[in-house]
């Protein structure tokens, strides 16, 4: 950067100090002088001449402009008071290049504040932070401000230097790197957002412009389904912020209330740009006036106060306004969120108008997964500020970073080179919580029966997810009837979730709770929300009254009070409480239990044993038994439901884990009753591992099986393996009270009596079955002590398998294998209960009623129709229907009968066990011309793929 200077002296033409007097001011001496000459090497090309204003008070006869502020007395100034001079001098640029201007000060007296030079406004110095470039040619009136409050009467030879530069010198070397922040803001939080696109309404890569991008698997998607999205390429970061001069783009909320404050930090930097753009003070008004959603006002978490407040606490005025055009006058910026009423084009003007006169404007879109069609009324502003960006009618997914669900992504992908100052850390919102303490806290909402909103005793709003317990869905959510023993009704279980809502409202609904945690599971889990406790004021917990009524199960994980817990869940169960009373486990249906031609094993190590029945495709054995000693290890965590098709996976069905898992169970024990998974050991939170809330679909497998007397076998978890309450391993007697304990990979040690409670129950005849992993082979050594004291030759090695050619979707850390002795062990693969061959369902297409009168949407709607051909029940729960295109509906907790029929419309309605509704609420879903009806099992298999003209 090069610099040229112009000295501005106090009393420099006459070799004295500017003098400080008592009498009121007069311009009738020129005793005292302001003295301001050009530097020799910035002659050539600035000048300064008397402003038109204040012109009077300078002399510029000689060889320095002289500015005479002394009073008519020859004593000076006063003291104790504020002088300004507008229009004083006039700074013109003679040279053929722009440059910068601005001054600084050299006094021990003065301080920065008490003498300058400004241009507009004697509130803002004429300071390197607000530099003035000046075109060829250019010319800026400059004043004079002079405090002398708390100066005491005296001659003084203050300095103020004219600096000028070819850069700005608020702004970047561009000769040097941009440093970022030493200290950066956390991730921030993304729900429920869109994308950007150019001004062209292409992709937007322009990174001069973007603070902020998605991380880097993020995908986005036409979610609703009007074909209107512009999708980008997979090797192009997704941005999600622009900054364009004086106009925002932000592509969701981004700082609603019910934003985890205390673990991202959207807050932190929306205000970082509000500081940037604004000074550091100002007004902000938050448009309501257009239809939108986000209000200031408390909207259940879907509003903009705690920000509003924020902000106000940080110099800024954050208000309403209900009329854009008669307001903007007075405000400084304006925040505008998904308007889904467009702008007139005279106030469209208006805020043309505004951004021209300085003002900001915060253009804050959201995902198109509801068509609130509000991005066009967006655009239409955009287009007319005249920026480099546009909002795209998408939403953005990610699969890997998350808060729980693809559509909340989370993203550290910042611009910090460009935009260094706007991800400094700073103090922001959110309440810093100790899991070792508790809080009282106000319930302002009930969303169902396990997830509360709460307020805390400093207005901060959070969610509450009541930890240890789950209650059934309600609402047009999706419920895993999976995870419910003996449920397969699935609007019955969905009439359930309303019971529970409605007991949690009655207990919970407008009370003061005192919030507590769970050391082992944490302060928060999905979608961010806190996990905790909620103890009443009669001093009850809400989290053991709504499992002792029955209207929520246990939740498998590693809370401490698991067991108890799952003890109340029992009595509840035998005694039909609530969501018990439409659970029948011994009327599961048998399913996937088929012969086993094929087997996955998810990240395998290989073992050894006495009898290694199954081996990979080249040779390491990734199957070891000890019937001996009642131990088998299995390389893998093969009934991991994360592979399941109805959990988003690449489907299972065809492999036979499953069978051949309890047939391994059956080989190495006679043992009966239920199978029991450890989830203590931090199995819960280990992807590698499974507790029992990993293994619902093989819960309900073990219930459609009746071996012997037995009417169904149960799946239970535990937390503690040594101690009640809990499921037992032993009986009173000292015989097996279960079949099998599952013990997959521990990240946490078993304790010495876990250790021998594992060995007694496999003494006394039950079945133990190893589960190990490669992902984490150190944790593997936490199986040493339990494998010692078992006495089995039966061992994990710590040596990783893998598999280039055979191998589940692709992924070589996934082998698949039929390399089977079937020689010597074929009962292991065998279905575990023999075939009843007149039993099997099977579902037809019978006909599809594409072309209704009027919309396909309204009544009548547009409808396929399904019948089970077979011969038995045939449960439809998993089974997807899709067409030609993405648009997919997946049937929840419908069994159909031999001979049975049910209809799925395409629109709105009340689901029943004949009629089912796709929810669809934009466009129609089979074309009148032409298309495909295809409808997927739960394991991934295609059922029916019929096309029609």
């Amino acid at each position: 950067m090069r610099r040229r200077t112009i000295l501005l002296g106090l009393g420099a033409a006459t070799g004295t100090g500017a003098a400080l007097g008592t009498g009121a001011f007069s311009t009738a001496s020129a005793d005292r002088q302001v003295n301001v000459s050009v530097a020799d090497d910035a002659n050539s090309f600035l000048s300064l001449i008397p402003g038109e204003e204040n012109g009077q008070f300078t002399d510029d006869s000689g060889d320095a402009l002289v500015i005479d502020i002394s009073g008519d007395d020859g004593l000076g100034v006063g003291v104790d008071t504020e002088y300004t001079f507008d229009d004083i001098v006039e700074v013109t640029n003679n040279s053929q290049d722009p440059t910068f201007v601005w001054t600084t000060i050299g006094s021990a007296a003065f301080n920065d504040d008490q003498l300058t030079l400004y241009t507009n406004n004697p509130e803002t110095p004429l300071s390197d932070a607000n530099a003035v470039e000046l075109g060829a040619g250019e010319s800026v009136s400059v004043g004079l401000y002079l405090d002398t409050t708390g100066i005491e009467s005296d001659e003084y030879a203050p300095t103020l230097t004219i600096e000028a530069a070819d850069d700005d010198p608020n702004g970047e070397d561009p000769d040097e790197e941009p440093a970022p922040p030493t200290e950066t803001i956390p991730s921030v939080q993304l729900d429920s957002v869109s994308s950007l696109l150019d001004a062209n309404q292409e992709p937007l890569t322009d990174e001069s412009i973007i603070p902020i991008q998605a991380e880097p698997p993020a995908v986005n998607s036409d979610e609703d389904g009007n074909d209107d999205a512009v999708s980008y390429p997979d090797d192009v970061d997704i941005p999600v912020v622009a900054v364009d001069g004086s106009v925002v783009g932000v592509t969701g909320p981004f700082v609603a209330t019910d934003t985890n404050f205390f673990e991202f930090g959207n807050e932190e930097f929306l205000l970082n740009l509000y500081d940037q753009l604004l000074g550091g003070t100002g007004t902000v008004l938050h448009d309501e006036s257009h239809g939108q959603f986000y209000t200031v006002a408390p909207n259940d978490g879907d509003d903009f106060q705690a920000f509003g407040e924020y902000a106000e606490t940080n110099s800024y005025v954050y208000e309403v306004t209900n009329n854009i055009e008669a307001d903007l006058s007075g405000a400084d910026a304006v925040v505008i969120t998904s308007p889904s009423n467009g702008f007139t084009e005279s106030e469209l003007t208006t805020l043309s108008g505004f951004v021209d006169g300085g003002g900001i404007v915060f253009l804050h879109d959201q995902s198109d997964f509801n068509n609130f069609d509000a991005t066009d009324n967006l655009n239409e502003i955009a287009t007319e500020l005249d920026v480099d960006f546009r909002f795209n009618d998408d939403q953005v997914l990610d699969d890997q970073n998350n808060t729980g669900a693809p559509f909340v992504p989370t993203t550290a992908n910042f611009n910090t080179e460009a935009f260094p100052e706007l991800f400094v850390d700073r103090d922001g919102l959110g309440v810093e919580l100790d899991l070792s303490e508790t809080y009282e806290v106000d319930v302002t909402d009930v969303a169902d029966g396990d997830t509360v909103d709460i307020v805390f005793e400093n207005g901060t709003v959070d969610t509450v997810r009541i930890v240890g317990i789950d209650t059934p869905e309600t609402g047009d959510t999706t419920e895993r009837l999976q995870e419910y023993e003996g449920i397969d009704d699935g609007p019955a279980l969905k009439s359930e979730g309303d019971d529970a809502t409605n007991y949690a409202v009655n207990e919970l609904a407008s009370e003061t709770v005192t919030l507590s945690f769970d050391e082992g599971e944490g302060l928060r889990g999905n979608f961010g929300r806190l996990l905790g406790f909620l103890e009443l004021s009669d001093g009850s917990v809400y989290n053991e009254q709504v499992i002792e009524a029955g209207e929520a199960r246990v939740y498998d994980s590693g809370l401490s009070q698991h067991d108890a817990y799952w003890e109340l869940e029992q009595d509840a169960r035998a005694n039909g409480e609530g969501i018990w009373e439409i659970a029948d486990q011994a009327a599961t249906d048998e399913r996937r239990d088929d012969p086993v031609d094929e087997l996955f094993f998810p990240e395998p190590v290989a073992v050894s044993g006495p009898e290694e029945p199954v081996a990979s495709e080249d040779g390491e054995p990734l199957v070891a038994v000890d019937p001996d000693a009642n131990v088998a290890a299995v390389g893998g965590p093969l009934i991991e439901e994360s592979f399941e098709a109805g959990e988003g996976g690449p489907g299972i069905g065809a492999y036979g884990v499953f069978p051949f898992l309890t047939n391994v169970i059956d080989y190495v024990s006679d043992a009966t009753g239920p199978v029991i998974v450890d989830g203590g050991h931090g199995q819960f939170a280990a992807d590698f591992a499974v507790s029992a809330e990993d293994a619902a679909y093989y819960l309900r497998y073990l219930e459609g099986q009746a071996p012997g007397d037995e009417a169904f076998i149960d799946l239970e978890g535990v937390v503690d393996l040594a101690s009640d309450p809990g499921p037992d391993l032993l009986a009173a007697d000292g015989t097996p009270a279960a079949r099998a304990l599952i013990l997959s990979t521990p990240t946490q040690a078993l304790s010495s009596a876990e250790v021998t409670a594992v060995a007694d129950f496999a003494a006394a005849g039950g079945a133990v079955i190893l589960l190990g992993s490669a992902a984490d082979t150190d944790a593997l050594g936490n199986f040493d002590p339990v494998v010692s004291e078992l006495g089995t030759d039966v061992e994990l090695t710590d040596t990783a398998v893998t598999d280039a050619q055979n191998n589940l979707d692709g992924a070589e850390t996934v082998p698949t294998t039929t390399n089977f002795d079937t020689a010597g062990f074929s009962e292991l693969f065998t279905p575990f209960t023999a075939d009843d061959p007149s039993a099997g369902g099977s579902l037809d297409l019978v006909t599809v009623n594409e072309d209704t009168e009027g919309d396909d949407l309204a009544e009548p709607q547009e409808n396929v129709v399904f019948e089970n051909s077979g011969d038995s029940a045939l449960d439809l729960t998993g089974y997807t229907v899709s067409d030609a295109t993405s648009k997919q509906y997946q049937f929840d907790g419908l069994t159909l009968q031999p001979g049975a029929q049910v209809t799925l419309y395409s629109g709105t309605g009340d689901d029943t066990e004949t009629e089912r509704y796709w929810g669809r609420t934009g466009s129609a879903i089979w074309n009148n011309s032409g298309d495909t009806v295809n409808v997927v099992d739960d394991t991934g298999t295609t059922v029916i793929d019929e096309s029609y003209e």
